[in-house]
């Protein structure tokens, strides 16, 4: 018998093919994730039109929807920090499948509000649950990368949603529907979880199973390791409860000073990013542009999201991570301030809006594990589930004006509130963020 060798995790051990595999049902679940995310913002003229109602009566459905990411958000966090991360995936995986599916069955617009509010409920706890898991399950050297390409490949489902709407919506008025009916694919990493992925270890040994965590490093990656360091630096957090460890988030003055700042981050990334994928195909619309060129520059410009998702993985490290959010940031605003100054060309918005959204989601996808990296295991779920329910929250408010912004001042006005929230954040991550790429996860909290 082999003896074990005293590590930290997985720190300096090559990924194993295991870890693939566990990694892999995260690339599913993004993928259906996203497909929900994206899916409204190219059928919503269409279901105006099926409800009969116009955009500023549509608008809560936009923005009820990502109350419904706030309260997952938190809820998630809360429930992968009590049951285990793999547990959390499997129900959020099972819930926002059937949700989407149903939704897909309404008639009107409150049913179809409540189907979206839980929806948002599970996506946004699964999403939470993801971004830790993966941190958790690969090294110090190579946890910047994996997140990025693995939610990069499963964002390539916004171009496949997107050149699929281009088809499927034009053929009926109620063709909408089949890009919800898609829902039921969740199951496949639902599937998948259950045969390939392992619980956390790093939860298990903030839960006090430290031979549970032992196997799990040796499940994932073929290395007989000791963990009692480890266990004996979270001994003395293992006997706290999530709700012990949800109010200790509030009174530690170093954790809710993160949290006060990660949520401005956060919020300045996500407005802008969640007005373009939500309303963009409308403004264009109502700016006099044709349904089929705003379906296409829409398409266009969603195959630039896994492209800049990819692409995080590979400089998000870099300057300790706080360097490249703070720069993707800004640059997103300048992007944004030459879009709204575009005029009606094809070619120039299209270019544009492909730049954006490549810069926006690179950003997107390094401020992700950034969150969940800034808090210990016993609440990094909870951490970052609440900071990204506050942004959610600031998503929801910026998605229930936004048609009130763009009645009164058109794109100009749009531009000006995303280049606002974009320097906001941008600016924030470069004077009061911390670095953690390339840091074990202990040293950083």
């Amino acid at each position: 018998m082999a003896e074990k060798i005293s590590n930290n995790y997985f720190d300096g051990i090559p990924t194993h093919r295991n870890q693939l595999l566990a990694l892999m049902c995260v690339v599913f679940a993004y993928f259906f994730d996203q497909l929900d995310n994206n899916v409204l913002g190219f059928a919503a003229p269409s279901i105006m039109r099926s409800f009969g109602i116009d955009m500023a009566t549509f608008a809560p459905a936009q923005s009820i929807y990502f109350i419904g990411m706030m309260a997952g958000g938190i809820l998630g966090g809360l429930v992968a920090d009590r049951i285990g991360r793999r547990k959390t995936f499997m129900a959020g995986c099972f819930c926002f499948s059937v949700f989407t599916f149903l939704g897909g069955h309404t008639h009107s617009l409150v049913p179809f509000v409540i189907f979206r509010v839980l929806t948002g409920v599970c996506i946004m706890g699964t999403v939470v649950c993801c971004v830790t898991y993966m941190i958790e399950i690969t090294s110090c050297e190579e946890r910047g990368k994996w997140p990025g390409i693995c939610s990069g490949v499963g964002n390539f489902c916004v171009p496949i949603i997107g050149f699929v709407a281009v088809k499927v919506i034009p053929l009926s008025p109620e063709a909408w529907r089949w890009l919800f009916y898609q829902g039921l694919l969740g199951f496949i990493p639902l599937i998948m979880a259950f045969f390939f992925m392992k619980e956390s270890p790093r939860w298990l040994i903030s839960r006090g199973r430290q031979a549970e965590a032992e196997a799990a490093v040796k499940a994932l990656c073929g290395v007989d390791v000791d963990l009692s360091a480890a266990m004996a630096a979270e001994s003395g957090r293992t006997r706290e409860t999530v709700r012990q460890s949800f109010a200790g988030l509030l009174r530690d003055r170093k954790y809710l000073c993160r949290t006060l700042i990660l949520f401005v981050i956060t919020a300045g990334q996500n407005i802008p990013s969640f007005i373009f994928l939500g309303w963009n195909n409308a403004f264009l619309q109502a700016s006099g542009v044709p349904q089929a060129d705003a379906l296409l520059i829409c398409s266009i410009g969603s195959i630039a999201i896994p492209l800049g998702v990819i692409f995080s993985g590979f400089i998000g490290p870099l300057g300790g991570r706080r360097i490249p959010l703070a720069a993707t940031m800004l640059l997103s605003g300048a992007i944004a301030v030459f879009y709204i100054n575009a005029g009606s060309d094809f070619y120039t918005l299209t270019a544009l809006y492909f730049a954006f959204q490549f810069v926006s989601m690179c950003c997107c996808m390094i401020l992700m594990p950034y969150l969940s990296e800034s808090y210990p295991t016993a609440f990094r779920t909870t951490g970052a589930g609440v900071v990204l329910a506050g942004g959610r929250l600031s998503v929801s408010a910026s998605q229930q004006i936004a048609p009130l912004i763009f009645a009164a001042g058109g794109f100009f006005g749009i531009g000006a509130f995303i280049v606002a929230f974009c320097a906001v954040g941008g600016l924030t991550a470069l004077w009061l963020g911390w670095p953690t790429g390339r840091q074990s996860l202990e040293d950083v909290c």
